[in-house]
């Protein structure tokens, strides 16, 4: 499994525990273990369960420099997209913002839509800018 793979099966799953309503991590870990496989699973695992772990101080961020639409009332992909890009980048040491950026763009293109992926882009331009 390549971590391009790995990272649509990380948003995936951020995006089923949101529709769920419950961010429970035994299921998430459970989950991870089935769908992604290889030396990316471990990676994927620490990234997952930190974001999870620190959802709200993620979602704040994210709310903190989303103007048109906070957490609550964005569409599930691009929040999916957008947690797993600040998780990746604050949990995971092994890939620049560059790169967390254009994955995260590249997902949106995928699994959501055109305006999409601008939203997300200026989202997490800011708020990577400001973790800096």
């Amino acid at each position: 499994m390549t971590r391009k793979q790995a990272r649509e099966a990380m948003m995936q799953l951020l995006f089923e525990l949101e529709a769920a309503g419950e961010m429970n991590l035994e299921v998430l870990e459970t989950k991870c273990r089935e769908r992604i496989s290889g030396k990316e699973h471990d990676r994927s695992w620490s990234i997952l369960k930190s974001t999870v772990t620190n959802l709200d101080s993620i979602d704040d961020k994210i709310n903190q420099y989303s103007k048109a639409w906070k957490t609550s009332r964005m569409p599930k992909v691009d929040l999916a997209i957008l947690r797993l890009a600040v998780g990746e980048s604050r949990y995971a040491d092994d890939v620049s913002d560059a790169v967390v950026v254009s994955e995260s763009i590249n997902l949106s293109k995928k699994f959501s839509t055109e305006q999409s992926a601008s939203f997300i882009h200026g989202v997490l331009g800011n708020v990577l800018k400001d973790e800096q």
